[in-house]
């Protein structure tokens, strides 16, 4: 009897070390040069630098902004520098904090940064700060970001452009 628990904890033993040294495949990642690459692009929006913001995108690129992804086509990077351009002219400030970065690698080998913040802004004219909570998912390829996905709560610049219009009704 001995001798069969021995032989049988052996072979349990051979069996989950021959497992343990199979090559498990990484998905996770919370260091990447694609999360540098979409870091930078965040940041040169923040920043307000058009140069940089635009390098970090491939000229392919599609962007959707609270829009699902199969439904819309997207936006050219020539239609989001024009948003860029619009919020860094209307707003006195736009930082983002609080952080989240990760990268995972699907199964199917295609890579998404994942990214969560706080956006801080506030729109010229305006008596208050607007905080956007926000994700957005990037698709990087050859160092260059090709989709981009972001999903954010609108009511607070809804607020906003309601405020800037009873300003303006109230001013005449």
């Amino acid at each position: 009897m001995r001798s069969i628990l021995s032989f049988t904890t052996i072979v349990l033993l051979i069996g989950v070390t021959a497992c343990q040294t199979e090559q498990t495949k990484k998905q996770y990642f919370e260091e990447s040069p694609e999360i540098e690459i979409a870091k930078k692009a965040v940041k040169a929006f923040e920043d307000g630098d058009a140069e940089t913001y635009r390098s970090c995108y491939a000229d392919t690129v599609r962007i959707w902004q609270n829009q699902y992804w199969t439904k819309f086509p997207g936006k050219t990077i020539e239609e989001q520098m024009e948003l860029f351009e619009n919020v860094h002219e209307a707003t006195e400030y736009y930082r983002n904090e609080g952080e989240i970065w990760e990268m995972i690698i699907q199964n199917s080998g295609q890579n998404w940064v994942h990214y969560w913040s706080e956006t801080h802004m506030k729109f010229k004219g305006d008596v208050e700060e607007i905080v956007l909570v926000g994700f957005i998912a990037f698709s990087v390829v050859d160092n260059k970001i090709v989709y981009e996905s972001a999903t954010f709560d609108n009511l607070p610049l809804y607020l906003a452009e309601q405020r800037r219009i009873s300003r303006g009704v109230e001013e005449k």
